[in-house]
């Protein structure tokens, strides 16, 4: 497999994983799960604030590379798209 260079450290990336924004929001969540489940259990009346400041860390992280991803796929799917034809009336 050949790493696409327009999509950037995301070309490296199985193409079944990137196939379609469905599959991208599905391998956002699986990213954004465990941030999320750190940040619930540390936020608890403040058990644990590093447990908590780890998850808010993880989450940011996880939307920090959803949102330099996706503006690259969605640009390289409306390259690759054909462009639709107009039907005529007879």
């Amino acid at each position: 497999m050949r790493p696409d260079p327009r999509l950037g450290p995301w070309g490296r990336l199985p193409a079944a994983w990137t196939a379609s924004p469905r599959r991208r929001r599905l391998a956002f969540l699986v990213l954004l799960a465990p941030g999320a489940l750190m940040a619930v259990a540390g936020a608890q009346v403040l058990v644990s604030p590093p447990l908590l400041a780890a998850g808010v860390a993880w989450l940011a992280a996880a939307l920090a590379v959803r949102s330099a991803s996706e503006p690259r796929f969605l640009a390289l799917e409306a390259e690759n798209a054909t462009p639709l034809q107009e039907e005529t009336i007879p």
